[in-house]
């Protein structure tokens, strides 16, 4: 028998096997941006640009003088912003952050299999699994919130489902159980870094109930939901919605009509539940594809992974919780919820679903097959590989495009960015990708799109976001310029303005368009706007063509 791992050298390799697929995109990274260290991501601007305004201006928003609910992740942005605070503003913290979280996360998980049982070569197979399908290299390079999601969601539900366990087990249903407070704690959290949180904390209180816990299930929302409610009133009584702009935006409503209801029960269970549609999405929709497909698996894997070991979840009655939890978790997240903007959206589930099978099939794979013939054996393999070779398709592209979607937000939004500050540093500017120029530019923007600008948002969501309006909004904020990709606005916006510029950037992967144009907004603009996009042209990185109107 082969001798186990030690503890130390489980961690050893599968924090190499993190860093070393990092090392490798970042290198190639470098390369490409002349030294300079990048996210593949524009969001990631997006939680810097207000955490920094926080920071040092005392203001939520991407501007520093007024409140704008652009960020997803209240905890995370407070995080950064204290960072911020106390280590001054640097694009490297939410990386290091991501590293932190990944490390911790290794550390907790390899603990929970060693308390199941699983010895040293079990512990580090399941790790690799969980670091390549999640997949954590991609998660840590993004530097957003998802790896600290993937933490806390794993902590909640196993947590709670051990717990869950153990009262079941020991006091009956009429017995007067006692939530542990880490439970609480990862509850809060879990809400508190991602509003995805909800539905593992609705989910788990319907459960309470279902044990008649009534006391417990209340407890437990009410402390969950507390940050989420705190900042939401801070936000109405700014002037905002009570939740994120970019959560109510990405949100649809259920119409207030038989045919509106029915095409949107339609939507919900077979373009959401079953099928993948990738065309006809509106512009800055998230790319659901391989994305939405895998997690879309999740819906039979789960299910069978609970047939399959039926007889061994009936003696751990927490691992049937789990498996229940994340079923119908993975179904609130299709059809609520989004997937895809790489790969991150669904990371919290595969990483919890990947510990969760893994622990099921190093423990008892072996035993459930026994007595199996060779042909039913066949047959199940066949079933894993069709079931399961989505997730390394998506992990596939995750590290193919990480690496490109790097170079492409430092050739188009970076340069942005830095354009505005050099030359619009006091002046508004009018876009639609408001990240990385909020974050490197002083004065106020104008985000056309409306994750920060509560009146664009309103105009989305009661359906008077017209050229008309934008137009005038923009002249009435004074917006000197605009900076847009064409694809998102009509034509009968774009013709009210004096098109100046493009620049086109190659091989893009993740950027909204490979195109964005520059627009002088009002008379008198653009002559200035054409001399300084021709002296900015020589520090374009290689490959961005430009072409002047």
């Amino acid at each position: 028998m082969k001798r186990s791992l030690s503890p130390s050298t489980v961690l050893i390799l599968a924090v190499a096997a993190v860093l070393l697929p990092v090392a490798v995109i970042e290198f190639y990274v470098l390369r490409h941006t002349g030294g300079t260290f990048m996210y593949p991501l524009d969001d990631t601007f997006i939680h810097m640009a207000v955490a920094k305004n926080l920071a040092f201006q005392g203001n939520w928003g991407i501007g520093g003088h007024e409140f704008e609910s652009a960020s997803s992740s209240i905890f995370y942005t407070l995080l950064l912003a204290g960072l911020f605070k106390l280590f001054s503003a640097n694009v490297l913290i939410p990386f290091l952050v991501n590293f932190a979280a990944a490390l911790f996360s290794l550390v907790v998980v390899r603990r929970w299999l060693e308390k199941e049982g699983v010895p040293g070569w079990g512990q580090l197979v399941i790790l690799l699994c969980l670091i390549f399908l999640t997949p954590m290299p991609i998660l840590l390079i993004a530097g957003m919130e998802h790896t600290l999601q993937c933490l806390f969601s794993f902590l909640f539900v196993f947590g709670f489902a051990g717990w869950l366990e153990r009262s079941v087990a020991g006091d009956g249903v009429g017995g007067k159980w006692k939530l542990p407070w880490p439970v609480i704690v990862y509850g809060m959290m879990v809400t508190f870094i991602r509003y995805e949180g909800l539905f593992l904390i609705a989910i788990a209180c319907v459960m309470l109930a279902w044990y008649r816990q009534w006391k417990l299930g209340f407890q437990l929302g009410l402390i969950s939901v507390l940050p989420l409610v705190v900042f939401g009133v801070l936000s109405v009584a700014k002037g905002s919605y009570f939740l994120p702009n970019s959560v109510l935006l990405k949100s649809e409503g259920a119409p207030l009509s038989v045919h509106g209801l029915l095409n949107w029960l339609n939507t919900l269970l077979v373009t959401k539940l079953t099928i993948v549609k990738t065309d006809g999405l509106a512009p800055g929709t998230p790319r659901p594809g391989i994305s939405q497909l895998a997690t879309q698996r999740l819906l039979i894997i789960l299910p069978l992974v609970y047939l399959a070991f039926l007889k061994y979840i009936r003696q751990r009655v927490a691992y049937g919780y789990i498996l229940m939890m994340l079923l119908v978790c993975t179904i609130l997240q299709l059809c609520f919820a989004s997937t895809g903007w790489l790969y991150r959206y669904e990371a919290y589930l595969v990483f919890c679903s990947t510990a969760i099978i893994g622990v099921l099939v190093w423990k008892y794979g072996r035993e459930a097959l026994q007595g199996k013939a060779v042909i039913v054996r066949w047959m199940l393999a066949a079933v894993v590989f069709a079931a399961g070779f989505p997730f390394v398709l998506r992990s596939a592209a995750g590290f193919t495009k990480a690496g490109a979607a790097c170079v492409n937000i430092y050739q188009q939004q970076v340069q942005m960015g830095k354009f505005l500050h050099r030359y619009y540093d006091d002046s508004v500017a009018a876009a639609n990708d408001i990240g990385a120029i909020s974050y490197y530019k002083t004065a106020k923007n104008l985000d056309l799109w409306g994750l920060g600008n509560i009146k664009v948002a309103r105009s989305r969501k009661n359906n008077y976001w017209t050229p008309a309006f934008l137009d005038s909004l923009s002249r009435n904020e004074k917006a000197q310029i605009a900076v847009v990709f064409d694809s998102w606005f009509p034509d009968s916006l774009l013709v009210r303005w004096n098109k100046v510029a493009t620049w086109t950037i190659p091989n893009n992967v993740i950027c909204g368009d490979s195109v964005v144009c520059f627009y002088a907004i009002g008379p008198g603009g653009r002559a200035y706007l054409r001399q300084s996009l021709e002296a900015y042209q020589k520090e374009l990185p290689w490959g961005v063509s430009v072409r002047y109107y």
